[in-house]
């Protein structure tokens, strides 16, 4: 066990301190914490909507463009491992105040940088700060809510994530369609700094003296091996597919170079000669956590990939508004509050491996569900597919998070939440790189199938084209060119038709994903009493 660990007797327990301390009010406490995890979720899903607009107002490429929200993950994902440790250091209050007003400046900031380098730094800042607004927020109600209040209040943290996400696409797509892009970055502003009033003002910190002792001194090559390994990994799992992936030589060099980082972090934070490792991998010895940490992943996939997927399937290829395909995504966010509050009330009722199986069976099937769109798709099509996801996803978060500790014990609650944390970020990551790969191949093969059964004796093909090469030889086409249009026309038809495959099979594969969870569900623990702390919902 790490020196984070430890702890001498109950007076100096700084959880049993933070419980006492905050008893009178916590549930504004609660109200504080949910609005920071809001303001870290909206990020990435709400900036998107605004990206081709910052492209064309700094002067850059789309592609280049891309950084603004690579920057932001690249740091996020680097610095969440750190979070359990950086919150002992300096204590969880003073940590959390910090990344507040940092992710507030920083994100302010961006509206007013004149070149995109600049914005790249604002957002590297903003990533790093973000990395805290919840996994530490998620450590801090561990402390200050028994264990019997673990669950309502873990549904209620959890609204925030799940629904923020789905609202965001609309917001983003009504600011942008009418303010343009830099009020996106203004916006925030209200809601962090009703966040830092209460956690400033009403949380008090159960750390004291002695246990930031017992976070020991900075493990310098636990966290330059970090940057590498994650920092590498989450670069190609951005850029893979725009640089065609192994085909390009930095992104093969870069693959090792995670790899090689990943490992070397492994051995070295596991080694008896760390006293202090940055990143307590030890944890991943209970089976609960580890397989719990692995569905986190999958729900990343899902959450995130499916977000994805469907807002550029409806906005570019189906043709829908900004704030059409926010609108379209509302279903999900509603399908997920109704399933946790469903679930805040059931979960010290119902075996919680039950209501995992139940959520993802749900999530699957929507997902499968959404396999199916065409050229004329609308909204009131995905209306059921999507809301039996986010249900599915609602429905399964708490009971996850409530098996994943069950077997841990308070002390190590910040790094079981921060291994959760990152298991879902990074779903998210190789979620989207997985989604759009998949679908550009299969979009490909169906391309290939469909153009099987186009040949001269489909009779219905060559009516087709005598039909359309009529019609442009009567708006004054010559007889040969408006043949050549006609077939033009049709190559159209079948790439288009493609394509809808490729996204269609691309929302199936995800639900195979969920259906593969199901195999982890009977090694999660199951709480044997209700006096195990849990932390809040990832």
């Amino acid at each position: 066990m790490t020196t984070r660990t430890k702890t001498s007797n109950n007076q100096d327990d700084p959880h049993l301190i933070a419980l006492e301390a905050n008893k009178e009010v916590k549930w504004l406490i609660l109200i504080g914490l949910v609005v920071s995890a809001i303001l870290e979720v909206m990020d990435t899903s709400i900036l998107n909507v605004a990206l081709p607009q910052m492209a064309g107002s700094l002067s850059v490429t789309v592609e280049d463009i891309a950084w603004v929200s690579t920057a932001y993950l690249l740091a996020n994902v680097v610095l969440l491992p750190m979070t359990a440790w950086l919150s002992q250091r300096f204590g969880r209050k003073n940590y959390l105040i910090v990344s507040i007003i940092l992710f507030t400046v920083s994100r302010a900031l961006c509206a007013v940088c004149p070149s995109l380098g600049l914005v790249i730094i604002c957002r590297l800042v903003q990533g790093a700060a973000g990395a805290a607004l919840i996994s530490t927020s998620q450590a801090v109600l561990v402390d200050i809510f028994p264990a019997e209040q673990q669950g309502p209040v873990q549904a209620l943290f959890g609204m925030g994530l799940v629904v923020a996400p789905a609202v965001a696409p609309l917001l983003g797509g009504w600011i942008v369609d009418n303010y343009g892009w830099q009020p996106m970055f203004y916006i925030h502003i209200p809601i962090a700094l009703a966040s830092l009033a209460i956690v400033s003002s009403l949380y008090k910190d159960g750390s004291t003296s002695k246990s930031r002792e017992h976070a020991g001194r900075l493990d310098s090559i636990g966290v330059g091996l970090l940057a590498i390994g994650l920092g590498s990994l989450q670069y190609v799992l951005e850029e893979g597919q725009r640089d065609d992936w192994f085909s390009d030589g930095g992104i093969v060099r870069l693959s090792l170079l995670a790899v090689a980082g990943i490992v070397a972090l492994v051995v070295w934070e596991l080694s008896p000669r760390n006293e202090s490792p940055i990143v307590n991998l030890r944890v991943y010895g209970n089976a609960g956590l580890s397989s719990a940490v692995l569905i986190s992943f999958a729900m990343g996939i899902g959450l995130y990939g499916v977000n994805f997927a469907f807002a550029v399937l409806v906005q570019n290829i189906l043709g829908f508004t900004s704030t059409k395909s926010g609108l379209a995504l509302l279903p999900m966010g509603a399908g997920a509050m109704l399933g946790l509050i469903v679930v805040a009330g059931a979960s010290n009722k119902i075996n919680p491996r039950l209501l995992i199986t139940v959520g993802l069976c749900l999530s699957a099937i929507g997902t499968w569900m959404l396999g199916f769109n065409t050229q004329t798709t609308g909204i009131e099509d995905t209306l059921l597919p999507l809301g039996l996801v986010g249900l599915g996803l609602g429905s399964s978060m708490v009971p996850v998070t409530v098996s994943a500790f069950a077997a841990l014990r308070p002390a190590e609650a910040a790094d079981g939440s921060a291994q959760l944390g990152l298991g879902r970020q990074l779903g998210g990551s190789f979620g989207i790189a997985l989604i759009n790969t998949y679908i550009v191949n299969m979009t490909g093969f169906h391309r290939a199938n469909l153009l099987g059964y186009l040949d001269r004796t489909n009779t219905m093909l060559t009516s087709t084209i005598s039909g359309l090469a009529g019609s442009f030889v009567q708006h004054g086409r010559s007889f040969h060119e408006a043949e050549r249009m006609a077939l033009g026309t049709i190559d159209q038809l079948v790439s288009l038709q493609a394509i809808i495959k490729g996204y269609n099979s691309g929302f199936q594969l995800v639900a195979i994903v969920f259906i593969g969870c199901l195999l982890l569900v009977p090694l999660l623990k199951v709480p044997k009493d209700s006096g195990r702390a849990a932390p809040a919902v990832h």
